[in-house]
């Protein structure tokens, strides 16, 4: 409801406008009749209203010192006039102190209606605007926030939330280092009708609030409403209804009774979404779902030991064949996928003695890439199967340098094309693991970071050298198909958005 307190000294007609403003919309609710100015800012000074109509000739205190004070005080209340007077100075004073309107009595009702409307639109946009910027703080500022932080009534007033439930979505795989743009359309989710559906579905709804989550491929949907809902079965029904591009996975918690707890919550939604995830699959994970454990068997652990050390890699491959078969039948979970990969990996470490440590910086990440740029288990494994050769037959490379300044060259060239890890290694007849790690070598950075490092590099040019074409435009020209998406780059990038890059620059 939107709060209303009027201020008017003839009672009667305090009990018109009254009337009035609660029959033309029942959004609205007055909550106060003040009789004076006086008892108007009493009330003002204790509780929370959203807008204040109020006459100028009152006793003790008048309407133009109950303006002042909302400007000065409580700047987030919208103030209109209501007076008998055609004063020019009267009016100058009320545009002062910011009031919306100046009406003059008697007050017409289809002039109330429509400004009953603005004030509707205003209020509910502000609200809207002031619960995502809280909601951005919670979810991506410090870890604990008091709420004194936010109901102070020197920094802003109390915001208020019904009932919110969290939802945590993620397609194609969960992510635990990066995805590259190209490997996953940054316009998917823009693609995706959820809010549509949500809209459709749920008649209490009041907000739907999405923003990305720790990588481009994930995002994080809090939705207000006004009675408790079933957001599981809701969730659900949307999986089932479509078939989707990418395997999605979506998690749904329970009514958050404390807002400032919704970034601790969301955080515990992501991870148990990440153990019980089946590869490749849409899914609602809940209880009912969960998965078991996925344990090699022990002879195939031991053959995979002695195919290693006698270094029969036919026999390994046909090991890895039958592992892949057995996550097939058993619906394995991401999880427990990266986990027996990099348990291979282990072995191989411990039991090849020509493997040179180097050659796996960082297992859990790489096996991650592999399953960020694949498709499905067969793709998974084909690229691990290439990568395991590599690792237990290592052969110099004898010009490496030259095939990084032919990669190099071909970046150059291209880097406003959709360029992936996995493009460029099928161009130089590489597995991208290993191209990514020869690169990486030589310039310090993958692939990915290099082409993003060009694309920033290149746009900060073209924002000082083409001052009047726009910044989402400039993001296509180097190669981001999603504006918003650039932006988040930049700035991390930076410190600075595109806008604030080239005002700062300029302005040298």
């Amino acid at each position: 409801m939107i709060k209303v307190l009027i201020a008017e000294d003839e009672f009667p007609l305090l009990r018109g406008i009254a009337k009035l403003i609660e029959k033309a919309d029942q959004d609205f609710s007055v909550v106060m009749l003040a009789k004076n100015g006086k008892e108007a800012l009493e009330y003002l000074e204790n509780h929370e209203v959203d807008v204040v109509f109020t006459d100028i000739n009152m006793p003790l205190v008048d309407g133009l010192q109950i303006l002042k004070y909302i400007k000065e005080e409580k700047p987030w209340i919208i103030s209109v006039v209501i007076s008998g007077y055609q004063d020019f100075s009267y009016a100058q004073q009320a545009i002062r102190y910011e009031a919306k309107r100046y009406l003059i009595k008697p007050i017409e009702n289809h002039e109330l209606c429509v400004l009953l409307q603005e004030l509707k639109d205003q209020i509910l946009s502000q609200k809207e605007t002031k619960k995502d910027m809280l909601l951005k703080k919670l979810l991506f500022g410090k870890k604990q926030i008091g709420n004194s932080e936010y109901e102070s009534r020197n920094s802003e007033e109390k915001i208020e939330f019904r009932n919110v439930y969290p939802v945590y979505m993620v397609a194609k795989a969960y992510c635990t280092s990066n995805i590259e743009e190209s490997e996953f359309d940054s316009e998917f989710w823009n693609n995706v009708d959820f809010r549509i559906f949500l809209k459709n579905e749920i008649q209490s709804l009041i907000g739907t609030y999405t923003y990305y989550g720790k990588y481009l491929n994930e995002i994080i949907v809090l939705l207000e409403t006004e009675a408790t809902e079933n957001i599981e079965l809701t969730v659900a029904k949307y999986l089932q209804r479509k078939e989707h591009i990418f395997p999605i996975a979506i998690i749904a918690g329970d009514v958050c009774t404390d807002i400032f707890e919704i970034g601790n919550i969301v955080s515990q939604l992501r991870k148990k979404l990440r153990r019980n995830w089946k590869y490749g699959r849409c899914e609602v994970i809940n209880e009912v779902n969960k998965c078991s454990l996925f344990r090699m068997k022990k002879s195939t652990e031991e053959s995979l030991q002695y195919m290693i050390k006698q270094g029969k890699f036919k026999g390994f491959q046909e090991l890895l064949t039958e592992i892949q078969k057995q996550m097939e039948e058993e619906n394995i979970t991401q999880y427990d996928l990266e986990e027996t990969l990099k348990k291979i990996l282990m072995f191989i470490q411990t039991y090849e003695t020509g493997f040179l440590n180097e050659e796996i910086s960082n297992p859990t990440r790489e096996i991650n890439d592999i399953i960020m740029r694949s498709n499905s288990l067969s793709e998974i494994f084909e690229e691990f199967v290439f990568w395991c050769q590599r690792l237990m037959f290592p052969k110099a490379e004898e010009n490496t340098a030259a095939l990084v300044r032919r990669v190099d060259a071909f970046i150059q060239d291209h880097y406003t094309e959709r360029i992936t890890t996995k493009m460029l290694a099928q161009e130089f007849g590489l597995v991208p693991s290993y191209l990514s790690r020869l690169f990486r070598e030589y310039k310090g950075v993958t692939p990915n970071h290099y082409i993003q490092n060009i694309r920033i590099e290149r746009s900060k040019e073209m924002l000082l050298n083409c001052p009047t074409v726009m910044t989402k435009d400039i993001a296509l020209m180097v190669g981001y198909v999603d504006a918003s998406y650039f932006f988040k780059v930049f700035k991390k990038n930076t410190g600075l958005s595109p806008s604030e890059y080239r005002m700062n620059e300029l302005s040298k």
